[in-house]
């Protein structure tokens, strides 16, 4: 059971996500992909997804430099738990971005999470 001091630091952090989001011209939707079972006549594991869109979350661009001949770019994403129905983040869950006129699939490298008996923050480390 998550104590006072957990509630009050969730309570914060959503604020401030919330606000500091809602500052940027940029979006996310954030898609939960769930494994299903195992399918022995396609040899495969079903999946499911859970699309959050139209999320203002804060975004940190990082980086932006030339790999192999291609641009890449490093940012870091300041989600709230609720905003994605307090699922636990995964490197295998999808991030789009949106911004500049346009939406780009990203790659989570990294997930911080903060909390203590409840979840109040997590902080992904993309690239794209």
């Amino acid at each position: 059971m998550a104590g006072s001091l957990d509630t009050l630091l969730r309570s914060a952090a959503k604020n401030v996500v919330a606000e500091l989001g809602s500052a940027l011209d940029t979006k996310i939707t954030y898609k939960v992909i769930t494994a299903g079972t195992y399918n022995k006549n396609t040899g495969r594991i079903g999946t499911s997804s859970t699309s959050y869109t139209d999320i203002s979350a804060p975004i940190e661009f990082i980086e932006s430099s030339k790999e192999d001949g291609r641009q890449v770019n490093r940012a870091t994403i300041y989600i709230d738990p609720s905003i994605i129905g307090d699922s636990q983040p995964k490197t295998s869950d999808e991030i789009f971005v949106t911004f500049e006129g346009q939406s780009v699939a990203t790659k989570i490298e990294n997930i911080v999470t903060y909390g203590g008996g409840q979840n109040y923050l997590y902080v992904i480390e993309v690239m794209f």
